[in-house]
């Protein structure tokens, strides 16, 4: 496994993806590839430096198709708002007490000064030392069953913002990972397992495009299982040695981020719903978003909504639950490996949409997420 430099797997890609959407049969097929198609547009471009003046029946089939795919995700949109407002009670109390366990915390880590600048190591140690982590995990086997097929490339971030991004085709279940600004240093390989995360919990898919189209925009799991790659890897880098200083580092900032995102879930869940139906949380200033929440914060957080930029549900819900739910699955791949009955029955019903029954039946709560945040933060004093 390297970084690819040619293209030319991406451009095959795209013109099986073309062929396969003049043969598809039916409108979830081709929300399916026209999501795929964009997304892969996207990234050629931005590898290439060059506009490659794609057109709506490019990716859509035609112009029809296309409005029929921005009514289906504005369908699913609404189902998304909908169901975060009915368990919204649920998710304040849990993001809020979460919250209140860890503001001590991560205050003091606002405080820190860590480097954006990461040591290097070749590039033979960087891909040895991804194989070990496979390994540690048994899941080296697993993953060169179809590791081959899958591409792996850099990008320059300028052309576009994503940290990294997996590209899968629900048709015939291809795979590209993606990773900006690559480097062979700590953040490029815990990125990186993050992406394979994404390529491990598509590996078990078997679904039709439906299914697909469900998991992908209705979903508010689709980040677990890549981070908890993620925190593994970061554990992984640690316990090993390798690049010890930069991977405490980038663990600190880690926390950060999904803190941030944390209370991000927890203002949109004070919000009213005609505010979040209609996205008018991302209009307003964070002036006036204090002054609707500011009754259920005890401090004035006006600060925070400024570096937080996005009020976004879906997007914000998807990683707090990712950063939730792959905490307590941590803990039982510790112990038995990934053939556990909390990831395996996550996949069977991760095309549904968010039920807090399955959470609690894993005792998934402030309780056990903050027990394994601090057992995490151990890392730190090694």
């Amino acid at each position: 496994m390297e970084f690819g430099e040619d293209i030319d797997s991406l451009v095959e890609r795209l013109a099986n993806a073309t062929i396969q959407l003049k043969k598809a049969k039916s409108a979830d097929e081709r929300l399916a590839l026209g999501n795929y198609m964009y997304a892969l547009y996207e990234i050629l471009e931005a590898i290439i430096y060059i506009p490659l003046d794609y057109t709506e029946k490019d990716v859509f089939g035609s112009h029809k198709n296309c409005q029929k795919f921005i009514k289906k995700t504005d369908i699913y949109h609404d189902r998304i708002i909908n169901n975060f407002f009915e368990n919204r009670d649920y998710n304040r109390k849990l993001f809020g007490n979460i919250i209140n366990e860890l503001s001590y915390i991560v205050d003091g880590f606002m405080d820190n000064q860590y480097s954006c600048m990461y040591n290097s190591i070749s590039k033979g140690e960087f891909f040895d030392v991804f194989e070990s982590f496979l390994k540690s995990l048994n899941l080296d086997k697993d993953f060169n069953k179809f590791i081959k097929n899958v591409g792996v490339y850099a990008y320059d971030t300028g052309n576009k913002s994503a940290a990294g991004f997996l590209l899968f085709n629900p048709i015939d279940k291809t795979s590209d990972v993606f990773i900006g600004d690559a480097g062979y240093d700590s953040r490029t390989i815990v990125y990186l397992a993050h992406e394979f995360g994404h390529v491990y919990d598509f590996s078990k898919f078997d679904g039709n495009p439906i299914e697909y189209n469900n998991y992908l925009h209705r979903s508010l799991f689709i980040e677990v299982s890549s981070v908890l790659f993620e925190r593994l890897m970061i554990e992984y880098l640690i316990n090993n040695d390798v690049l010890v200083k930069d991977t405490k580092d980038l663990l600190v900032d880690r926390k950060i981020i999904y803190y941030l995102t944390l209370i991000a879930s927890y203002i949109d869940s004070l919000l009213d719903y005609e505010i979040l139906r209609n996205g008018k949380q991302n209009k307003y200033s964070s002036e006036y978003i204090y002054s609707l929440i500011s009754k259920h914060v005890d401090r004035d957080i006006r600060d925070i909504i400024d570096g937080i930029g996005d009020l976004d549900v879906k997007r914000n819900c998807i990683y707090t639950y990712g950063d939730i739910i792959s905490m307590i699955i941590k803990e039982k791949v510790d112990k038995f490996g990934f053939d556990k009955d909390m990831l395996l029955e996550l996949f069977e019903h991760r095309d549904e949409i968010f039920s807090p029954e399955f959470l609690d039946k894993y005792n998934v709560n402030a309780g056990s997420y903050v027990k394994g945040y601090q057992k995490e933060l151990k890392l730190l004093e090694k």
